[in-house]
């Protein structure tokens, strides 16, 4: 065999064998395991579905207090900022003033002492037939008598017997004035109109009596409720007129939110909502309120915004008038209801969609229902369980 040949089997000898090494190699070599992808575990929560709305709190308890007479305030026991309790005295006005309310509250009382006489008048009870026929009989003898006093008196020839007569004359025909009077009165019977004017002139003199002792009562200017002197415009000697305002007071702790939503989420609210107010100027405490009331009407400018109004179920300290809060209004909320994070499904118009989920070797896909879509989680109503794995990509 020449060197050629040999160097040929040679190189065919080698081909073989790697060729039969490889082949070798690959029959034995171990398959790799499919990866675990990235999964979210089905858990069970509450799903809330929330709208934001910011907005500022408001003082929904001012009342103004005003100058109860024309007159001159004497003194002003006040100033801004000061705290006051119910009934404490503001302001007082001078004596001049006090006197005429005095003088007003006498004349008001005595007219209407008046006119309560009056219409008592009305009711009392009539004469019996019997009494009425006494009047009578006692008007006629009356009657009688001052005929024959007048006769006599035509008869009398002296002077002095003339003045007798005419004495006992006058006095007979006032009793028979009298006995008349009465009996006109007795027999007289009150209209309906008599009634209606005594009752209108008599609820006149009430309510003037009224006022006049309400103003009387009010000299010393009061505080309405405790609260905060939020506004002073009452000085010392000088002289304002009636109904001017003086005072304005506050309740510091009567607040509430006036909160605006845009025109997206309007429809989706209603009164009594539950609803979680964050303030910037508290930002250690969650305050819960309602929705307490929502205005159809929008607020001028260039978004479309309605406000509404949030009461707080309580007020913690720090807290003002005009202060910003931010609000969570809960639209709908489920408790305790089998759920997933929004990322991990994919939005869809319909409640039906499809997850694939990692049984531990392979991931298959599974139809779901979903129920409510929450800001952070949906509501998961069937096709998984709790604690199996949804796929996220």
């Amino acid at each position: 065999m020449n060197k050629r040949v040999v160097i040929i089997f040679v190189l065919v000898v080698v081909l073989v064998i790697s060729v039969s090494g490889y082949f070798g190699f690959a029959t034995t070599k171990v398959p790799e395991a499919t990866p675990t992808p990235q999964t979210v575990s089905v858990t069970t929560c509450d799903v809330e579905q929330t709208v934001t709305a910011p907005g500022n709190l408001v003082n929904v308890n001012e009342a103004q207090v005003p100058m109860p007479a024309t007159g001159r305030l004497s003194a002003v026991n006040v100033r801004v900022g000061d705290q006051v309790q119910a009934g404490q005295v503001l302001a007082e006005l001078d004596l001049v003033t006090a006197t005429q309310a005095r003088v007003d509250v006498l004349e008001a009382q005595k007219e209407l002492e008046t006119l309560q006489k009056k219409r008592l008048a009305l009711n009392y009870p009539r004469a019996s037939e019997a009494y009425i026929k006494e009047l009578r009989d006692r008007i006629y003898f009356a009657s009688r008598n001052v005929d024959e006093l007048e006769a006599s008196y035509k008869q009398a020839g002296s002077l002095s017997i003339k003045q007798q007569i005419f004495s006992s004359l006058t006095s007979a025909k006032e009793e028979l004035r009298n006995l008349q009077g009465n009996l006109n009165w007795y027999l007289g019977q009150p209209t309906e109109n008599d009634f209606a004017t005594a009752d209108t002139e008599l609820a006149l003199a009430q309510a003037k009596y009224d006022v006049a002792k309400a103003v009387l009562e009010s000299l010393e200017i009061k505080a309405p409720f405790s609260g905060i002197v939020f506004e002073v415009s009452a000085e010392s000697g000088q002289t304002y007129q009636a109904e001017a305002v003086l005072f304005t007071i506050g309740d510091p702790k009567a607040l509430e939110v006036i909160a605006n939503v845009t025109e997206e989420d309007y429809p989706l609210l209603v009164v009594g909502q539950s609803v979680e107010i964050f303030f910037d100027a508290r930002p250690d405490v969650t305050v819960q309120g309602k929705v307490d009331r929502i205005i159809p009407k929008r607020i001028e400018g260039d978004r479309p915004l309605y406000n509404i109004y949030i009461s707080l179920n309580e007020v913690p300290d720090g807290l003002a008038d005009g202060m910003t809060s931010d609000t969570a209004i809960t639209i709908a909320k489920r408790e305790g209801v089998l759920c997933l994070p929004r990322a991990v499904v994919r939005a869809s118009s319909n409640d039906t969609i499809t997850v694939r989920v990692w049984d531990g070797v392979q991931d298959v896909e599974k139809e779901i229902t979903i129920g409510l879509r929450g800001d952070t989680y949906l509501e998961i109503v069937s096709g998984l369980n709790e604690g199996e794995q949804v796929v996220t990509r």
